[in-house]
């Protein structure tokens, strides 16, 4: 297995889950500027200055509009002393028509006076750092003032928010059933497009939780309505998140039919994806027999390329660890029947090692009479080696003792002594020999002596004496 403790060549494989920055720099808003008198020099210095174009476009930037303030009874926040007030302040009511603009023209600000059309200069830098600092706050603020029904109608902007996703998993856990229908027409639509957005898919997940079973029936429709449209959100960095949450509340045999129909065409890519492996081996875990057979069908149909892939030698240890019946002994089959090119390999190595790891009888002599023949060969691999050792050390003592009767036998037995992987293999082999084969290998290392002493792996087999006090001449 990846995970095994005895494996030399263990890679130690993270999976690491990040959001992207929100933030854009200051270069996002510089754009041509119009003639104005008030500004000192036309360059993108650290002392130019904002005119009506760069707050226009800044503030076009926050989305003031487009997120909870569509709704007449909000108001814009008052500026004192250049920062913004609570937005529970009273202030003058905004709606879609205002301009940001005319209203920063109605007040005054610090450093920044209205003067008809034309705005006093002000250092870019300056209101560009003040502006950013004081929006998240503010923003904030407002959601903690709201009640969600003053919400209605901006349930998925919120949701794509940073703040407003986190606020909407907040208040959701209290919220009655009648609201939580409420968010829940809203996102429904395009609950596809929020499971695969940074913050939207948090919502889902909360959703997912809170939100009926007929609800959650509905949203594995909009999920399966289109081909290929549950696979590719369980590619998706964000959307596997919300997708392993539905997998765990699914509450009938419909839900689960209709998510292993959906899945079934895109198994084999999802079980190579670093994201989509996931979902398959939830299911294999969690689904019964009767429900995973047509996906591990079509994972044992492509054994091979699944078991030399570096998520996908994953999935396939992990269904032959949970399948059951023929489907179990077709996995084994097909996974036997590739042994010998599997064990050089660096990721199918693995598999075959899980396999011997089961330490069931038949499966472990099926798969010993297969690679019979070609220890000597896998004991020079860099992944062969860790088989060999895991057939020495898992099999009984009568198998052990014709694995190494093989390598007593090979002309080219002294090489393996001083190599850099063969050693290792002459290492496991003195630990369970026995008798007359223990008895041959101490020979072989005694008449080679002199030359591994001299040789940096040949001391690695000395070693192993060393450690035993044992004498091996």
């Amino acid at each position: 297995m990846l995970n095994s403790p005895g494996n030399r060549h263990l890679r130690d494989e993270t999976t690491h889950f990040g959001s992207p920055s929100r933030g854009l720099p200051a270069a996002h808003f510089r754009r041509p500027r119009q003639e104005s008198p008030r500004l000192p020099n036309t360059s993108l210095s650290e002392n130019s200055y904002f005119d009506e174009t760069d707050l226009s476009a800044y503030f076009s930037h926050l989305n003031v509009n487009d997120r909870i303030f569509d709704n007449p009874v909000y108001h814009f926040p008052l500026v004192e002393n250049g920062f913004f007030s609570h937005p529970c302040q009273e202030a003058e009511p905004i709606n879609q028509d205002s301009s940001i603009l005319n209203l920063l023209h109605s007040h005054n600000f610090d450093g920044l006076r209205s003067n008809g059309n034309e705005l006093s200069s002000v250092p870019r830098n300056q209101w560009m750092s003040s502006l950013s600092l004081k929006r998240n706050q503010w923003l904030q603020d407002s959601f903690d003032c709201s009640s969600l029904r003053d919400l209605r109608g901006n349930i998925v902007a919120l949701a794509k928010d940073q703040y407003g996703c986190r606020h909407l998993q907040r208040t959701m856990s209290s919220l009655p059933k009648e609201e939580i229908d409420m968010i829940f027409v809203e996102v429904i639509d395009r609950v596809c497009e929020l499971m695969i957005d940074p913050f939207g898919n948090y919502v889902v997940q909360k959703l997912v939780e809170l939100c009926s079973e007929e609800q959650r029936t509905r949203i594995l429709l909009m999920l399966t309505n289109d081909d290929f449209q549950l696979v590719r959100i369980c590619l998706n960095t964000h959307g596997i998140r919300a997708v392993l949450k539905l997998l765990e509340n699914l509450t009938n045999p419909q839900q689960i039919s209709l998510v292993i129909a959906a899945l079934r065409p895109g198994a084999v890519a999802l079980t190579k994806d670093t994201n989509g492996h996931y979902v398959i081996q939830y299911c294999v875990k969690h689904f019964s027999h009767e429900d995973t057979k047509y996906l591990l069908n079509e994972v044992a149909d492509n054994c091979y390329g699944i078991a030399t892939d570096k998520s996908g030698c994953c999935v396939l240890q992990h269904c032959v660890e949970y399948s059951k019946g023929a489907q179990r002994e077709r996995l084994v089959a097909e996974i036997i029947a590739n042994a010998l090119l599997l064990a050089e390999d660096c990721y199918g190595n693995y598999v075959v090692q899980h396999l011997l790891a089961l330490r069931v009888p038949q499966i472990t002599a099926s798969l010993l009479r297969q690679l019979e023949g070609h220890y000597v060969s896998f004991s020079c691999n860099k992944y062969g080696s860790n088989v060999v050792e895991r057939c020495l050390l898992e099999s009984g003592e009568e198998q052990s003792t014709r694995i190494i009767i093989e390598l007593l036998r090979s002309p080219n037995v002294s090489m393996l002594l001083m190599h850099p992987f063969g050693n290792y293999v002459i290492q496991s082999a003195l630990l369970v020999s026995k008798g007359f084969v223990h008895d041959a290998l101490r020979y072989l290392i005694r008449i080679n002596s002199p030359m591994m002493r001299s040789n940096i792996y040949g001391k690695k087999v000395l070693a192993w004496f060393q450690k035993r006090r044992l004498p091996y001449i």
